[in-house]
């Protein structure tokens, strides 16, 4: 919250120019910026979850360490994915790429492993930010239910992601702030973690059918002016705000 606090006294004392200036840059670039590089993110996370699931569906009598290897390996080539996980059926931790052999975890409860289980298709599902349960540190979970040769559910894996991973390195705008929400109004991430959003804030976005749009909205009790961007693959909505104070 401070760091928050600090940012809006920054602004406060700003000059008007430097307000305008923060408005006349383009809402539009800085969100197709972030759009393109959480597309380019999930097309690796999905391409790294279905090498693991084929080498785990045809794993056969392989070596547990080999196929620890193997994953941990995929998952290195993926800079956004901090670790992948592998749950079976009943909900207990098989595979960690950070650690061998995984801890003996029951993960059955976790909403992540929960939502994921019973969905029909194979298409990866992005969750809304959770606590690592070992770790303390809160983390996206992008899952993908796995099922064997004959169709019967293997387990659940899951790609662990920092939010700070969903920011491009590079931005159009100094002064914007981001967000990324499920197309159903869960928040993933917002930037700074200390931004405090009202609860209409996705309602005030005004969402169409579209792939973008522009709102006037509100961050903390400020006025601000927000695009939106629908992403092409993925049921994610991101954002770039400016704060309007002039």
């Amino acid at each position: 919250m401070k760091k928050w606090l600090i940012v809006i006294l920054g602004l406060l004392g700003a000059p008007g120019g430097a307000f305008a200036n923060a408005n006349n840059v383009s809402l539009e670039e800085n969100v197709l910026l972030m759009a393109t590089h959480v597309e380019s993110i999930l097309n690796q996370t999905d391409g790294l979850m279905r090498r693991s699931a084929d080498l785990l569906r045809n794993a056969g009598g392989m070596n547990d360490v080999v196929i620890q290897g193997s994953l941990s390996s995929y998952t290195e080539q993926v800079e956004a994915v901090r670790a992948l996980l592998f749950i079976n059926a009943k909900g207990i931790l098989t595979f960690d790429t950070t650690r061998h052999p995984a801890p003996d975890l029951d993960l059955s409860e976790r909403s992540y492993f929960n939502e994921t289980i019973n969905l029909e298709d194979d298409r990866i599902h992005i969750g809304t930010p959770v606590l690592g349960k070992q770790s303390g540190v809160p983390f996206v979970p992008v899952t993908r239910v796995l099922r064997g040769v004959s169709g019967s559910v293997m387990g659940v894996l899951v790609a662990v992601m920092t939010p700070d991973a969903w920011l491009p390195a590079e931005r159009a705008c100094r002064l914007c702030f981001y967000s990324a929400f499920t197309t159903t109004g869960q928040t993933i991430m917002t930037a700074p973690a200390q931004m405090q959003l009202a609860d209409d804030f996705f309602e005030s976005l005004m969402i169409v059918d579209g792939r973008s749009g522009i709102s006037e909205t509100r961050l903390n009790t400020y006025p601000a002016r927000t695009m939106w961007r629908r992403l092409r693959d993925y049921p994610v909505v991101v954002t770039s705000s400016v704060v309007t104070i002039y």
